[in-house]
């Protein structure tokens, strides 16, 4: 497995794809519902396997100068446990202090809020229902200087 940015149409189409089938395809939501308006300032990675399948996709953007926020974090299911959406939220997480972020923020599903507990992200309230059934927390980590 390794961590990369999606360059190719190729990769891109990957990139999409796995978020739109483990975030929007359960909830039967229409293709392009995984993509928004921030796609373009967005700083998005992926994890391949050796063979080049993506099996796990997210993306930060800036909220303000200092607080950055984390979006669209999902992993192939047949590999979550096996330290993809960590890969991930290091890389996110250290390019952000590179744009001179303080704080991350994201909305957690609560099925993933013991995940980004583990990796010293604090509950900071509720968040949005997602199509009415997917419950979040609002969910925060301070960044060491």
């Amino acid at each position: 497995m390794y961590i990369t940015l999606p360059q190719s149409e190729q990769d891109w189409s990957a990139y999409y794809d796995l978020r739109w089938r483990v975030l929007r395809a359960p909830w039967r939501q229409p293709k392009g519902s995984e993509r928004d308006a921030l796609e373009q300032i967005a700083y998005h990675v992926m994890v391949k396997t050796t063979t080049d399948r993506t099996i796990g996709v997210g993306r930060i953007h800036p909220a303000s100068v200092e607080k950055w926020q984390i979006r669209y974090m999902a992993v192939e299911k047949n590999f979550r446990d096996q330290g993809i959406g960590k890969m991930l939220l290091l890389e996110l997480e250290r390019h952000a202090r590179t744009q001179g972020a303080t704080r991350i923020v994201l909305n957690a599903r609560n099925s993933a809020t013991a995940f980004y507990l583990k990796h010293d992200y604090k509950i900071c309230g509720e968040a949005p229902t997602l199509f009415g059934v997917i419950q979040h927390l609002c969910m925060q980590k301070i960044l060491p200087t």
